[in-house]
């Protein structure tokens, strides 16, 4: 746009330790279509008035259902006079400063200050030293601006966003005491909306509602902290305000009900793309409302907590997982005598705080056992994360009085192998000898009856005298929830144990409805051939064997098994209504979340000592349940080769407040 014959605009390096640049001076051309502005360096210390700038530098829309898309690339830039100077900048950045320009400023509009931060412009994106030191700045310099404008992109006809915005408007509707309650289970069911009381909204409102939420700027890994030290921000689409407080009410209403999973499916089958990830996990407006919610708490984040969050969002580089949540952790250091002997350890031992990029093995398949791959989708509820005991204590320490003790050296660092290890100690506990299903295959090959299996070897295999049969039904099914009901403990709530049977109720009869499918296609008139679908007699097999597990379990004293009687006379109940008494249903709705967000991605196992627990899917018999030095909670490890590996963190009924503690042994982890 700008004539050639001017010089590429060439940074100087900044005065001070807390200098950043500004833009200022932004003009439109009378064409509307070149741009021309001022690049100056102020002094944080001297209290500038500035906005900053939340925005992604690619592509900003959803465009999988639209039928006119609109082609962003990366390298595709355009030039604007920045002091005389040619400055190249994103096609998306453009497009919001021609938006910025055309606003007249003050309290409530575009631009509130006439001095604004942009992450891409007023950092030197060719001198790795400063961009470096400015990243390690940007909670300062978010948390001293006036406001944060967030730029979701430009709005186009197609994208219907009144309607987008009408659609939040309902949701905010949803009473707080319905969130959690009603009953829903399908987005073009009127009595969902009834159930909310909430107006209806229709399949296609879903559909523009849902373009909206998925832009790109909602999964962006940096707006975590950009959103969480903003004193205050305004949402900006193309030329329309939207409060955040609309957002963040929408982002709710999705996670606490079922419509943000109905609505993961809903665009699955409208882009015809099957989703990898679980509940409204995928969603990015329920992701928004995590660190929303956080932000009171940030006292009691751990950096782990919110490692494991930023697999919420995407990142281009691994370690922006960690730069955007580092300055949201803020420990509460009280210097022992232990964190004095901690720091003379690693420094008489001359330990690099910091390895080189390069010296690091960058492929996450080579990653050892015991590191985390933030990178990967969450698909699962950790454990750590479980609710706070009251009084905001930690709900569980399997490590309790366990101390870990410093070894003489560390690692050689100049030796890779020694690197990928990790040195722990702990108390060995059980070996794992027999485990049920994974929750893939309890809902997709029914198998369900694996969960009794397990419960009749350990009632067969612990019958201590003076102990009742009702206290080891109690250790399955609160294990099978990680004792955890409605996210508070499961023990202090006696309609835990009640909702509980509805649970193995709701097994029974998705597999009574597959069989009944299946054997109304093979007594179609028009299946001539008699060919019969091969689950059929899986299934009626597996029908059988539940059913024999049912009635054995089910006949002891203070069961938690319910009686096959009474599973299908709820069945016939609500086939025939259509729906269930409400007492039942919130039961069956209630028990279920809680198993679910349990027993995802694990599977239950018992030990030789007959203790119950559940950890990762990929558990064998074999591996080995231990209690480690300073883990809430205890870990599955497998030796193979002579060498020990993590499985995964574990719920073991019995053993989670220091209960396994003993004689420790010092091991490795590869």
């Amino acid at each position: 746009m700008e004539s050639p014959s001017k010089p590429d605009y060439a940074y100087k390096a900044l005065n001070t330790k807390s200098s950043i640049r500004l833009l200022s001076n932004l003009k439109l051309s009378i064409t509307g279509t070149e741009i021309s502005c001022t690049l100056e360096e102020v002094d944080l210390d001297e209290e500038p008035k500035y906005d900053c700038l939340s925005y992604t530098w690619g592509d900003p829309l959803f465009q999988e259902h639209l039928t006119e898309k609109r082609i962003y690339d990366i390298k595709n830039t355009v030039n604007i006079d920045c002091n005389g100077q040619i400055l190249a900048i994103g096609e998306n950045l453009y497009d919001f400063l021609v938006q910025f320009c055309k606003n007249p400023g003050g309290e409530g509009d575009l631009q509130t200050q006439d001095r604004i931060w942009i992450d891409a412009v007023c950092m030197n994106q060719g001198d790795d030293i400063e961009k470096s030191f400015q990243i390690q700045m940007m909670s300062r310099i978010y948390n001293d601006a006036q406001g944060v404008v967030v730029w979701l992109g430009p709005e186009r006809a197609e994208d219907r966003l009144q309607t987008a915005i009408s659609v939040m408007e309902r949701l905010q509707e949803i009473p707080p005491e319905k969130l959690k309650t009603a009953v829903i289970s399908d987005l073009d069911n009127i009595d969902t909306y009834e159930n909310l009381s909430m107006k209806p909204i229709s399949p296609e409102e879903w559909i523009f509602f849902a373009g909206f939420i998925l832009r790109a700027w909602f999964s962006r890994m940096w707006v975590v902290q950009e959103t969480f030290f903003a004193k205050k921000f305004i949402v900006f689409c193309g030329s329309t305000i939207i409060p955040w407080s609309l957002i963040t009410h929408a982002s709710l209403a999705l996670k606490e009900t079922s419509l943000g999973k109905l609505l993961n499916e809903r665009m699955d089958s409208v882009t015809e793309a099957p989703s990898t990830q679980s509940g409204y996990i995928g969603n990015k407006i329920s992701n928004q409302f995590i660190f929303t919610n956080l932000k009171d708490a940030v006292s009691s984040l751990s950096l782990e907590r919110l490692l494991t969050y930023t697999r919420y969002f995407g990142a281009t580089q691994a370690e922006d997982r960690v730069f955007a949540v580092l300055n949201m952790w803020k420990p509460e250091w009280e210097r022992t005598p232990e964190d004095r002997e901690i720091v003379k350890f690693i420094v008489r031992n001359k330990y690099p705080a910091k390895k080189k990029r390069a010296d690091l093995d960058p492929k996450l398949a080579n990653l050892p056992s015991w590191v985390p791959d933030f990178s990967a989708p969450a698909v699962w509820t950790p454990l750590a994360s479980a609710q706070s005991a009251p009084g905001g204590k930690n709900r569980w320490n399997a490590a309790k009085g366990l101390k870990f003790k410093l070894p003489d050296t560390l690692p050689d660092e100049t030796d890779p192998p020694n690197l990928s290890r990790l040195r722990v100690i702990g108390c060995p506990v059980d070996e794992i000898v027999h485990s049920a299903a994974t929750d893939l295959e309890l809902i997709d090959k029914h198998q369900m009856f694996t969960l009794l299996e397990v419960l009749s070897q350990y009632l067969e295999s612990a019958k201590p005298s003076g102990t009742p049969t009702a206290d080891r039904f109690e250790a399955f099914w609160k294990t099978l929830i990680k004792d955890t009901f409605l996210e508070r403990p499961a023990g202090s709530q006696p309609e835990a144990r009640k909702a509980f049977p509805m649970i193995i109720t709701s097994f029974v009869w998705s597999l009574d409805a597959d069989i009944k499918v299946l054997q109304k296609a093979f007594e179609n008139p028009r299946n001539t051939a008699k060919v019969q679908d091969p689950r059929l007699l899986e299934f009626s097999d597996i029908y059988s064997r539940t059913k024999l597990l049912v009635d054995e379990l089910a006949a002891l004293e203070n069961s938690i098994i319910p009686s096959w009687e009474v599973i299908q006379q709820t069945i016939k109940l609500g086939n025939e209504q259509g729906f269930l008494p409400e007492d039942l249903d919130k039961n069956l709705e209630n028990s279920m979340a809680s198993f679910n967000s349990a027993y995802q991605c694990r599977k239950l196992f018992r030990t030789k000592k007959n203790l119950l627990g559940i950890s990762a899917q990929s558990l064998i018999p074999g591996d080995q349940v231990w209690v480690l030095a300073g883990a809430a909670v205890p870990m599955v490890l497998r030796l193979k080769n002579k060498k020990w590996e993590f499985v995964g963190e574990a719920y073991v009924h019995g053993i989670m407040n220091g209960e396994a503690v003993g004689p420790v042994e010092d091991i490795y982890l590869e």
